[in-house]
């Protein structure tokens, strides 16, 4: 097997051997799972490189451990988010928060140490996504004298709107940065987001893959002049994605009914859902298993990739990097992307020709896009064949590549 390895002396009468490297993750979502970060996880953790991984997190209840997995599981009490659930004034109750955010971060480190202990493990490996893991993850591994490693999946400040959360959170990066050997962004606006707070930590890109089949022979439309053509998305509906479906929602129903929108979501019920978009041209489904949604990827007639113009984290916003984007530049299919100027998707898209970008919060635009779409052939074919090729950089095999490699490096650091 083409093992990502290290030489190991794990015993007093064990001889120095190549062994493969043993890591433990720390995250707020684990394989296997439909989440996004779950997913990533999922696919670059694997056999033909690591032992099988230990993952550590708080939310079993989402972890599908009927489905095919590779690694352990460990439970993590749940954190409290303050110290008590007695009322307080505004002083009194950002202490009561603030201690109750320590409390778990000091609890949470005590857990990840008792359960790595006794353990054979070569890296920790804290994720972002609570204001618990990452700070936790790296005083365990420090009690343990094991390298720590930071992959963030979102910026681990800003992904919290103003307020005692993003403080707390500024403060605690620049106390877990200083022990982590390498950091892992999914993409290069967040790595150099990162890099101005942190100008000496040292980061790695990995994408976030697709473990998806190029359609390289997508099929053709069987009317050129259909009826209606149908947009698809698949994901998640909240307030990340909710100005730009809304500008959708007028767009098409400008268009007097040429275009319309299938939404596969966990959020179908959702008041944003079922409410504000609600429209002629708007299908709503619950949400498919991840091989369905490739299915209806590969079979749509323009697939729709939105984040939000207005968001009380905008700087999340600028450096997402949604986990369908490889699929959806696998799929064979035109992608419309609508999302704010200097955001990492408006850019790659566009620098790819890989897609039209609307990148203004205005429907009248937006609508012309679609008409473009619909109405020009040749550029259906240019920027269908161009995101085929950008697609490649979100392969599964260069993403376990890149992470391997980041691992081993601080084995050997």
């Amino acid at each position: 097997m083409n093992l990502v390895s290290v030489e190991a002396n794990r015993g007093p009468d064990q001889r120095k051997t190549l062994a493969p490297l043993q890591v433990a993750i720390v995250t707020t979502a684990a394989p296997p799972s439909a989440n996004g970060q779950a997913r990533v996880l999922g696919q670059i953790v694997a056999p033909t490189m690591f032992a099988p991984p230990m993952f550590l997190t708080d939310q079993m209840n989402i972890v599908e451990l009927d489905q095919a997995h590779y690694g352990s599981h460990f439970e993590l009490s749940p954190p409290r988010f303050q110290l008590t659930t007695r009322k307080w004034g505004k002083l009194a109750g950002r202490f009561n928060h603030s201690g109750g955010l320590l409390r778990s971060v000091m609890v949470r480190a005590g857990e990840i140490t008792r359960i790595l202990h006794d353990g054979a493990v070569d890296v920790v490996v804290g994720c972002s996504g609570n204001p618990f893991d990452l700070p936790a993850s790296f005083l365990a591994a420090r009690r343990l004298r094991i390298p720590f490693v930071a992959y963030l999946f979102d910026d681990p400040v800003y992904q919290w709107e103003r307020g005692i959360y993003r403080n707390i959170a500024r403060v605690s990066e620049q106390i877990w940065s200083r022990g982590a050997l390498r950091l892992i962004a999914p993409n290069e606006v967040l790595a150099s987001d990162i890099r101005k707070r942190l100008p000496r930590a040292d980061i790695h890109i990995v994408r976030n893959p697709a473990a998806v089949a190029l359609n390289e022979s997508p099929a053709k439309r069987p009317d050129a002049n259909p009826a209606r053509w149908r947009l698809l998305y698949t994901g998640s509906v909240y307030s990340a994605q909710a100005s730009a479906f809304r500008n959708l929602v007028a767009a098409l129903g400008a268009l007097g009914g040429r275009f319309a929108i299938d939404i596969y979501t966990g959020q179908h019920g959702s008041e944003l859902v079922t409410n504000e978009l609600a429209s002629p041209h708007v299908d709503v489904h619950p949400q498919a298993p991840h091989a369905t949604a490739v299915a209806l990827q590969q079979a749509a007639d323009v697939l729709f990739l939105p984040l939000a113009f207005y968001s009380p984290i905008p700087e999340v916003i600028r450096s997402s990097a949604p986990a369908k984007l490889g699929e959806y530049l696998a799929s064979g299919r035109p992608i419309l992307v609508h999302a704010p100027a200097g955001s990492f998707i408006t850019e790659l898209i566009r620098n790819a020709d890989a897609g039209l970008v609307v990148d203004t919060p205005d429907p009248r635009k937006l609508a012309e896009a679609l008409n473009r779409i619909a109405d020009d052939e040749v550029l259906r074919s240019r920027i269908v064949a161009n995101a085929l090729v950008l697609a490649r950089q979100f392969s599964v095999e260069r993403a376990r590549a890149d992470f391997g490699a980041t691992i081993a490096s601080v084995v050997r650091h």
